[in-house]
């Protein structure tokens, strides 16, 4: 966020308070992508979603319902696969997968980045995105049901089907990756409390000895 500035002079020019009301706006619009550490993963982050969401809003789409849902489906589809595949894995240090085994069941797979560092733009972003995205879905699912709308409640099915995939995925991904490093600080513990007793116990040893 931008922060004010205490003025002490009021004798500025409009010219100048209207350049200085620019700029600042230009800024603001810009902070989000400038402070990202990976800002087109971020923004392909936000673009397939935002873009499935407006074509459903738009009147004039409904008109034509099948192409509407291939070209919905289809922002869902990169969407799905760019936040799975690319934008977890740049901007949380996170990925996650589904495997089938043998016997028929499911197996879900995780992987983070050693000593991940987040940056908290990309995180608050990543995140705030994999959350509102369902939210909204699931209203629209509302709407058809009260409309008795149920070829577009189809589409709301299928997009809250992608949406919720990937954010069950990373929900869960995330915990494991907090389990992983609980575990890894545990250890990290254990294993200087062994140490130090050791080192404890020669100093005892040489002062004993004396």
């Amino acid at each position: 966020m931008l922060e004010g500035q205490t003025m002490t002079s009021y004798g500025n020019s409009n010219g100048n308070s209207n350049s200085a009301f620019n700029n600042n706006n230009g800024e603001a619009n810009n902070s989000i992508f400038k402070t990202s550490s990976h800002p087109v993963a971020l923004f392909f982050h936000l673009f397939f979603r935002i873009a499935a969401i407006v074509i459903y809003m738009i009147p004039f789409v409904h008109s034509n319902y099948v192409i509407s849902f291939v070209i919905i489906t289809m922002f869902l589809a990169f969407d799905f696969w760019t936040v799975k595949n690319i934008s977890g894995r740049l901007l949380v240090g996170l990925r996650w997968w589904n495997e089938i085994n043998e016997d028929g069941t499911n197996s879900w797979l995780f992987e983070s980045k050693d000593n991940r560092v987040v940056n908290k733009t990309d995180s608050r972003i990543f995140w705030g995105a994999l959350y509102i995205a369902p939210i909204i879905w699931i209203l629209f699912a509302l709407m058809s049901l009260l409309s008795l709308s149920f070829k577009w409640f189809l589409v709301d099915i299928v997009a809250l089907s992608f949406n919720i995939a990937n954010l069950l995925g990373y929900y869960k991904c995330e915990k494991d990756a907090k389990q992983k490093l609980g575990g890894f600080l545990g250890n990290k513990s254990m294993f200087q409390g062994m140490i130090g007793n050791v080192i404890s116990n020669r100093i005892g040893g040489l002062f004993g000895h004396n």
